[in-house]
């Protein structure tokens, strides 16, 4: 019979655990708008960035880039790139190897050496607007209107939340340097459980006459890289 008051007083413990144990997986979501500016943040203290673009539905014989990877210095004074981009230019498709350092770029065309080149003359985008924390990838995120939370998705070994809606198109257009600037271009963005931004894909008339879509993912934050001038 003296048991009977210990397994009452063991069960009741273990109810009230269970009822004050619920933790972070029992907090409300944070909202999306939220979860951009902290990615934003992030992404402005991440000192170094690996970036990889991509694109699908690209024209084939249209002017303009459609990938890009290599590593970046994210700096509002003097944002840095260091790798690859592939382009067309007069319907002739390319890959070369590019350091950009601010509003200077370095380019290897046909020779062994970099030499400085003005990117405006073939209305390309210098790959290093892409780390300015105002003009790049991060200003982006706060300038996205009616942001939605999606589902999640899997990359590798990370579970990505969703984030949806749309940004204005004048703002693609000065970072890519493509399409007329009118409109509203569909974005979506997956970031990790820490509000990184992993990736950002864009939807829209980047092309006249077409939809096209832009895909952006961000790794090794703040990995150690170099990137000097030539």
């Amino acid at each position: 019979m003296r048991r009977r008051p210990f397994l009452a007083a063991l069960a009741a413990a273990t109810l009230l655990a269970a009822g004050c144990g619920g933790g972070a997986e029992d907090a409300p979501a944070k909202p999306p708008a939220e979860r951009l500016a902290a990615a934003r943040t992030a992404l402005e203290k991440a000192g170094s960035l690996t970036l990889d673009l991509t694109s699908t539905d690209v024209p084939a014989t249209q002017n303009g880039v459609s990938a890009a990877k290599g590593q970046g210095v994210v700096d509002a004074a003097e944002p840095k790139f260091k790798g690859t981009i592939t382009g067309t230019v007069r319907g002739v498709a390319a890959t070369v190897d590019v350091i950009a350092v601010g509003k200077d770029a370095y380019l290897k065309l046909f020779t062994p050496d970099f030499e400085k080149f003005d990117l405006s003359t073939l209305n390309a985008p210098n790959p290093a607007t892409f780390f300015d924390p105002a003009a790049g990838i991060a200003g982006l995120l706060p300038k996205t209107a009616s942001p939605t939370t999606g589902g999640q998705v899997r990359a590798g070994k990370e579970v990505l939340t969703q984030i949806s809606g749309t940004l204005p198109a004048q703002e693609v257009s000065d970072l890519f340097h493509l399409g007329d600037g009118t409109g509203t271009y569909k974005v979506t963005f997956a970031l990790t459980e820490a509000d990184q931004l992993r990736t950002a894909t864009l939807v829209g008339p980047f092309f006249e006459g077409t939809t096209s879509t832009y895909t952006l993912t961000l790794t090794d934050y703040g990995s150690p890289v170099e990137i000097t001038r030539p």
